[in-house]
């Protein structure tokens, strides 16, 4: 994570700071988000703009660090000025602010062994009455045996078993 930037309080009791990267660099506020949901952000994250009025960017939740109980808020800034969105994380600092984190999304990692769920082979071995597709019969009690993929034969093409029934 590289520290991008900082939010202190202002003498109005507001939190204000500055984001500066090589692409976005902005004067930057929280505005606190007030809503009985606790999955509700804590905060919306708005940029000043050059005609010096406030645009909401994006919003910050409240995370907690299952090893020590610190709290800190994460979130994503987003602007169509921007080419991707910006994963950001904010610590409190001492100063009675919080330093500004920049987080790059990670890949998911793959699965030991592969991670790919074992399948059942397709070739038709075994069961000589089973469908072409490899998954078996239907397991609906109306549905016709042998036609496999839930076709009624007697239906009209594009037609299932259930609309001819019906």
């Amino acid at each position: 994570m590289a520290n991008i930037g900082h939010i202190n309080k202002t003498n109005e009791g507001g939190l204000v700071g500055k984001i500066d990267t090589l692409a976005f660099s902005n004067v930057i506020g929280l505005r606190r988000f007030i809503s009985d949901n606790p999955n509700a952000p804590k905060f919306e994250v708005m940029a000043l703009t050059a005609a010096r009025s406030w645009v909401k960017i994006g919003a910050l939740f409240e995370q907690t660090i299952r090893s020590s109980g610190e709290s800190f808020y994460q979130g994503r800034l987003d602007d169509p000025s921007m080419s991707s969105p910006m994963d950001i994380a904010l610590f409190a600092n001492n100063e009675d602010g919080y330093n500004i984190s920049w987080t790059r999304r990670r890949a998911r990692q793959e699965l030991p062994g592969g991670g790919e769920p074992a399948v059942p082979p397709t070739d038709g071995g075994g069961d000589s009455e089973a469908p072409a597709d490899g998954l078996g019969e239907s397991t609906a009690p109306d549905a016709p045996k042998g036609a496999g993929k839930g076709k009624d034969p007697s239906a009209k093409e594009g037609e299932t078993a259930d609309k001819a029934t019906a």
